[in-house]
C-alpha cells in the first residue's frame, strides 16, 4: 500500500473532515469563554497559547481511533514480513524488556490511592467491581475501547501483546509487592478481563 494511500484511506478522511471541524468550534468557543473571564480580571490579556497547546476535543472513541489505528495497520504489515507470530513473540518481549520490575518499595505507595487513579478509565470500559479491600481490588471487564477497536481489525492478538500483557509488568514496576492474577481478557476471546490486583506490601 502506498504512503499516501495509507494515510488518506476513506474512512480515514471521514474521520478527519468530522474531527478537524468540531475541534476548530472548540477552538472558537473556548477562545469566546477566555475573553469573558480577561473582561472580569481587570481586563488583561492572558498570553495567547501556541496553536500547538490549544485544546483538541474528541470523544474518548475517537482518541483511541486516532492512536491505534495507526499502530494496528503497521503492526499487521511487520505481521505480513516477519509473520504474525514472530511479530506477537516480538512485543511481548518487547513489553517484558521495556517495563523492569521496581528493585525497592516506594514507602509512600498507598493501594487505595493507587486505585483512585483508576476512575481516568470509566469512560473507556464496563466494568464491574467484584472485591475492594485494603489490600484486594478484583473487577470483570464486560467490553472495552482497546478491545473494541483491535477486534474490528482482526488484532486481537497484537492488542493483547500490545496492551493486555503490559498490565503485569506494569503493576510490578509500580511496587514490587503489587500483583496481578488474570486468567481471561476480551482480546484472548474470553467473555470479560478477570482482573484481580493484590497488594502484599
Amino acid at each position: 500500500m502506498g504512503r499516501l494511500d495509507f494515510l488518506f484511506k476513506s474512512n480515514r478522511r471521514k474521520f478527519m473532515l468530522e474531527t478537524v471541524p468540531a475541534c476548530g468550534m472548540s477552538c472558537l468557543a473556548l477562545a469566546n469563554f477566555s475573553s469573558l473571564i480577561n473582561a472580569g480580571n481587570g481586563g488583561k490579556e492572558q498570553p495567547e497559547k501556541h496553536k500547538f497547546q490549544k485544546d483538541f476535543v474528541q470523544t474518548y472513541e475517537q482518541a483511541f481511533r486516532w492512536r491505534f489505528e495507526y499502530f494496528i495497520e503497521y503492526m499487521t504489515r511487520f505481521g505480513e514480513y516477519l509473520g504474525r507470530e514472530n511479530l506477537v513473540n516480538m512485543l511481548l518481549k518487547a513489553v517484558d524488556d521495556s517495563n523492569p520490575p521496581a528493585t525497592k518499595s516506594d514507602p509512600d505507595f498507598s493501594f487505595s490511592k493507587w486505585l483512585e487513579g483508576g476512575k481516568i478509565y470509566e469512560n473507556m470500559m464496563s466494568k464491574i467491581d467484584i472485591e475492594k479491600t485494603d489490600n484486594v481490588y478484583e473487577m470483570k471487564v464486560t467490553e472495552c475501547l482497546w478491545w473494541k477497536i483491535f477486534k474490528e481489525h482482526n488484532a486481537t492478538d497484537i492488542g493483547y501483546a500490545a496492551v493486555c500483557y503490559t498490565d503485569f509488568s506494569y503493576a510490578q514496576m509500580v511496587h514490587p509487592q503489587l500483583h496481578l492474577k488474570r486468567t481471561k481478557t476480551l482480546m484472548q476471546g474470553h467473555d470479560c478481563c478477570n482482573h484481580r490486583w493484590e497488594f502484599n506490601g
